[in-house]
């Protein structure tokens, strides 16, 4: 069964990005959350840092995770999210910034 995790974080923008997206200015530091689809019901930290690297961050800090509880996205606070968490599902990741951090 595939899980979604959500991987909370604050890194630094490198450039280097295995994927294309709407990407922030080089040498930028954002707080970020990865929507990782995994296999296991645990935190898989090591995986969830390979997958930002992939992203182009580094100097990744205070990263924790927990598991997405579906349920949760069907409440109107979180139905803004749906998209990142189907992202997740089908590409295998999802990684929003928030700028200005």
């Amino acid at each position: 069964m595939t899980n979604v995790f959500v991987y909370i974080f604050q890194g630094k923008y490198t450039g280097k990005s295995e994927y294309e997206y709407a990407n922030p200015d080089v040498g930028a530091i954002h707080k970020c959350i990865l929507y990782l689809s995994q296999d296991s019901k645990e935190n898989q930290f090591e995986y969830a840092e390979l997958e930002i690297r992939k992203y182009g961050f580094n100097e990744i800090e205070n990263m924790r995770g927990n598991p997405l509880d579906v349920e949760v996205l069907n409440t109107e606070s979180f139905k803004g999210f749906v998209g990142f968490y189907q992202e997740a599902l089908e590409e295998g990741s999802c990684l929003v910034y928030y700028p200005n951090t």
